[in-house]
């Protein structure tokens, strides 16, 4: 499952962050890196999610959305 797949308001586990090594490392400084949990909180046209990582709050449009591949957290 992608980002862009989730539901809302569930704690996700990142899995894999599939980009090019530069945006790779962008996402890392961002929160989005493998072994993270993170939440939608926000869904917006064509894909686009809002994340919480943490208590920080990110805007990722629906091509990045599905680059992040994430799995259900279990508590």
């Amino acid at each position: 499952m992608t980002l862009r797949d989730c539901p809302l308001d569930t704690d996700v586990l990142v899995r894999a962050v599939r980009f090019e090594a530069d945006a790779a490392l962008r996402m890392r400084e961002i929160g989005l890196r493998p072994g993270g949990t993170v939440r939608v909180v926000q869904r917006a046209a064509f894909g686009g999610r809002v994340v919480a990582t943490g208590a920080g709050r990110l805007a990722l449009d629906g091509a990045t959305a599905a680059c992040v591949d994430v799995e259900v957290a279990t508590p």
